[in-house]
C-alpha cells in the first residue's frame, strides 16, 4: 500500500517570545494526507505560534517549513491559498456581508483561473456542507456564535484546500455547538490541523494529538497515547478518569482537578 502523502513538514523550528522564553523549542513534525490532528497544551505552550509557522503566516527565522516538499516561502501566495485554508478565531468579519458574500471570499484565489459558474458551484457546495442553506441571504451580524463558526468554516472549505488549519474552532460555543463543529470537521475529506482546548472532545475528532509544553512536543500520537494519565497530569495538572457509559458501555474520559492520582 502506498504511504500517505506528506503535505507539510517542519524541521527544527525555534521561536523566542518577548520575555526570552521559548515558544517553539526544536519542533519537528510531518502532516500526512487525510490526518485529523489536534494540537493541545496549556496557555503559552506555543500552539498558535506553531500554527502560524505551519500555515506560512509567520516566516521561520530558525528552522524550516515545507509545503508539498517545497520551502513554504517559495510557494506563491495564490498557490498557497489554493492548497491551505485557515479558520482563525481572530478573523474580522464585516458584519453587513451576507453569509453567501462572506463565503464567496474563499474563491478569490481562483477568480482569474476558473469560470464564474465553477466558483459559484464551490460556494454552494460549502454552504450546503455546513448546513447554511437557510442563512445564505442573512447578514453575518444576525448569526449566532455557532452559525458564525460554520460560516467561517464554509469560507475556508470554499477555498477547496487540501489542508485546513483551525485556531480554536470551538471557542465561545456552547457544548452542543462544540460537538457539532468538530463532527463536521471530522467528516470533511480534508486534512485538518486544529488547536483545541477541549480535551474531552478529542477522542471522537482526532486521529493524532500533538501535546505542546513550553514550546516542546512532549507527546505525538493517537489520543489515548498522547493523553495518558501521566501526560495529562504533568502538562495540565488535572486527573484523567476513564468512565464507562451506564447504558451504551462506551468508554470516555473525564478530566477533574482533584489531587494527584497516586496510581499515575
Amino acid at each position: 500500500m502506498k504511504p500517505p502523502e506528506i503535505l507539510l513538514d517542519c524541521k527544527n523550528l525555534f521561536f523566542m517570545g518577548p520575555k526570552g522564553q521559548w515558544l517553539l523549542d526544536n519542533v519537528s513534525l510531518e502532516v500526512k494526507a487525510g490526518e485529523k490532528i489536534a494540537v493541545v497544551g496549556p496557555n503559552g505552550a506555543g500552539k498558535t505560534i506553531l500554527q502560524r509557522h505551519l500555515s506560512g503566516r509567520l516566516k521561520a527565522k530558525c528552522g524550516s517549513v515545507n509545503l508539498l516538499g517545497r520551502p513554504i516561502e517559495e510557494v506563491s501566495p495564490v498557490n498557497r491559498a489554493q492548497t491551505m485554508a485557515v479558520m482563525s478565531q481572530s478573523e474580522h468579519i464585516e458584519p453587513l456581508l451576507s453569509v453567501e458574500e462572506y463565503i464567496s471570499l474563499g474563491r478569490i484565489p481562483y477568480k482569474q483561473q476558473l469560470a464564474a459558474t465553477e466558483n459559484l458551484s464551490e460556494i454552494e457546495r460549502a454552504i450546503s456542507v455546513c448546513g447554511l442553506n437557510n442563512f445564505k441571504y442573512q447578514t453575518i451580524q444576525t448569526l449566532s456564535g455557532g452559525e458564525r463558526q460554520r460560516a467561517s468554516l464554509a469560507r475556508a472549505i470554499a477555498q477547496s484546500p487540501n489542508l485546513l488549519f483551525l485556531d480554536e474552532p470551538t471557542n465561545h460555543l456552547d457544548l452542543r455547538a462544540k460537538i457539532d463543529i468538530l463532527k463536521l470537521i471530522r467528516e470533511l475529506p480534508i486534512t485538518a490541523v486544529a488547536v483545541i482546548h477541549e480535551l474531552a472532545l478529542l477522542a471522537d475528532f482526532a486521529d493524532r494529538v500533538i501535546v505542546l509544553q513550553n514550546g516542546k512536543i512532549v507527546a505525538d500520537g493517537p489520543p489515548r497515547q498522547s493523553l495518558s494519565k501521566k501526560i495529562v497530569w504533568d502538562v495540565f495538572g488535572v486527573n484523567l478518569v476513564d468512565v464507562s457509559h451506564p447504558t451504551s458501555r462506551k468508554q470516555f474520559q473525564v478530566f477533574d482537578v482533584l489531587e494527584q492520582d497516586i496510581n499515575l
